[in-house]
């Protein structure tokens, strides 16, 4: 990358994954780099109007579309605001799931939220101010939460529930599902160690948890979760512990 980045975002946009914002160290960015992996080049794009870090970042049917890290969200080619989050939220986990967004918890300020909220943009036609959708909340509040979505439900995977003063006293190795359509949480198979603002994506019917905070040392560990037998396997682990990284798939 052409920045060092942490607590960024990173979405797959025609097979190229974007790293949005985050910080350096020193500052919030509001910078956007595409990197295309069968060139093997970068290339800085249109930056984000707002500097944020934190966000959540996901395309649905061709837009990019950055939620939280600050109260609103917007979606590329170029940045604009669309429609706010009523409530301002950070770390928040972000998926799609039939044809619509999902920002499930996050913080809000010192503590965390277990809200779901879920936006349809299929519905701004001929709306003035189109708006977010209160989804069945979770069973406890959770930040730095990692999300994904198979089989048409969601998966909330990991997080902390603790005020930013003693974060490590309650992180989680909690899994659940929800079915969107029913509205219920079920509790899974729990991951093998707690992990804080862990990163996740799905490869071959498989969630891979890479790395991230256990509350003493930043993680090189991976583990993968099959959801058709409900079992965790360790897997081949990173060359190094990352905290604020992001994992995607891209085809190649």
């Amino acid at each position: 990358m052409y920045e060092r980045r942490l607590q960024f975002g990173v979405a797959v946009l025609d097979d190229k994954p974007y790293v949005v914002g985050g910080r350096d160290g020193l500052k919030t960015l509001n910078t956007v780099e595409c990197y295309n992996p069968k060139t093997k080049t970068g290339s800085v794009v249109p930056p984000m109007s707002t500097q944020r870090h934190g966000l959540g970042v996901a395309v649905l049917e061709g837009p990019m579309y950055t939620i939280g890290g600050h109260e609103g969200w917007g979606h590329l080619n170029t940045w604009n605001f669309v429609a706010t989050v009523s409530i301002p939220r950070s770390t928040v986990g972000v998926a799609v799931l039939s044809r619509k967004l999902y920002a499930v918890g996050g913080r809000e300020g010192s503590s965390c939220l277990k809200s779901v909220k879920c936006f349809d943009p299929h519905t701004m036609l001929g709306l003035i101010t189109p708006t977010w959708t209160l989804c069945a909340r979770m069973s406890k509040r959770r930040g730095g939460i990692g999300i994904t979505t198979w089989s048409g439900l969601l998966y909330a995977i990991g997080e902390h529930d603790a005020l930013t003063s003693n974060l490590t006293s309650r992180l989680s190795d909690c899994v659940q599902t929800s079915d969107p359509k029913t509205g219920m949480w079920t509790t899974v198979e729990s991951m093998s160690i707690s992990r804080d603002a862990v990163e996740i994506c799905l490869l071959v019917d498989k969630f891979y948890a890479v790395g991230r905070y256990d509350g003493q040392a930043y993680l090189n560990t991976v583990e993968a979760y099959d959801p058709q037998t409900n079992e965790w396997t360790q897997v081949a682990p990173l060359c190094l512990g990352r905290a604020g990284a992001c994992v995607v798939t891209v085809k190649l």
